[in-house]
């Protein structure tokens, strides 16, 4: 009898068992299908775009230069939210702990690439806690000099580094950022004893060496432009492998010397971990029509920037190599 009660016991139990878990897995159904049907209907709201540097920056004008076409293309607004800070840390991780929907996407640039070495203790995991949307733009970048540096040329200004060494200052957008990896690349390449002062972002850099407070600086030539057109700064040299067409008859710093130079920036867009793979489609063919749209290649043309759309899959392989590479360079500097 007791057997019989036991075994009756344990068909219950075994049946309640079955019923939580046709019960859960109805409701993870349902959670799946809503989740599907909110991806389907994406997007339904406003759009944030963080951008982790300060308002007046490059990555501010890289955002901006598209941000209205995707908002045409999307049908929805697109916000431009600066948070600068940490060497980007601040923004990035604001993205990182966002909800996977879509509506809060992130401006990166090789700063996320070198933190991971440079910053061991980040409160987030690249590339762990973010699903790449696709990159955007990669373009060469101006070496800026006060107007008052009593140098023309590439050549000239190392001279004066040479009989001063430590004394020149270089600006950079922040520790780790595209333009300190340019400083730090320039230094090794040329065994130039310049001193490199990161800054918070582009902006104020800029503006110290226009006011001859700094010595030069990398960055790009949206960035520079003004500034060279009031005589304020003068353009040294550029960065990349071949000359740029809004300044054609400035050598580049592989032509003056300094054999296969080369120091890109490129620019890309994360969305937080768990963002639907519905959700990144569409933005990568909405970043793909808005990029490709005639007002947005005018806007780029002053930095000579290359449109370089990728899949998230192809972004996502660059932006682990990139990792990995500056990984290795960045790691015996960091253990000094």
């Amino acid at each position: 009898m007791h057997r019989h009660l036991a075994k009756i016991d344990k068909m219950k139990a075994c049946a309640s068992q079955g019923l939580i878990l046709t019960v859960l897995a109805l409701l993870s159904s349902l959670a799946g299908a809503q989740v599907a049907a909110q991806a389907e209907a994406y997007p339904e709201k406003a759009i944030r775009i963080v951008v982790p540097f300060v308002a007046g920056g490059g990555g501010d004008f890289i955002a901006r230069a598209w941000a209205d076409k995707l908002s045409e293309t999307l049908k929805q607004p697109v916000i431009i939210d600066n948070r600068g800070g940490g060497n980007t840390v601040v923004g990035t991780d604001i993205v990182a702990k966002a909800a996977p929907d879509g509506y809060t996407l992130l401006l990166v640039s090789p700063s996320i690439a070198t933190n991971p070495t440079l910053l061991p203790n980040l409160p987030y995991k690249t590339p762990e806690d973010f699903t790449p949307v696709g990159s955007v733009i990669t373009y060469a970048m101006g070496l800026g000099a006060r107007s008052t540096l009593e140098a023309n040329t590439l050549e000239e200004m190392l001279s004066i580094a040479r009989q001063n060494p430590g004394k020149l200052a270089m600006a950079t957008s922040g520790e780790g950022s595209a333009t300190d990896m340019a400083a730090e690349l320039f230094k090794a390449a040329t065994g130039a004893d310049i001193l490199v002062v990161p800054y918070k972002g582009a902006g104020q850099g800029v503006l110290d060496v226009a006011s001859g407070h700094v010595d030069l600086l990398f960055t790009g030539m949206s960035q520079l432009k003004p500034h060279l057109d009031s005589g304020r700064i003068k353009l040294l040299a550029t960065s990349g492998q071949n000359r740029l067409k809004s300044a054609p008859d400035v050598p580049t710093i592989a032509e003056q010397g300094v054999p296969l130079f080369e120091a890109v920036v490129w620019w890309g867009i994360l969305a937080p971990a768990g963002t639907p793979e519905v959700i990144i489609q569409k933005l990568n063919q909405a970043l793909a029509k808005s990029l490709s749209h005639p007002d947005v290649a005018k806007r780029l043309a002053v930095i000579d920037g290359e449109v370089r759309l990728s899949s998230s899959k192809e972004f996502d392989l660059f932006l682990k190599d990139e990792i990995k590479k500056w990984g290795k360079l960045l790691k015996p500097s960091t253990q000094k």
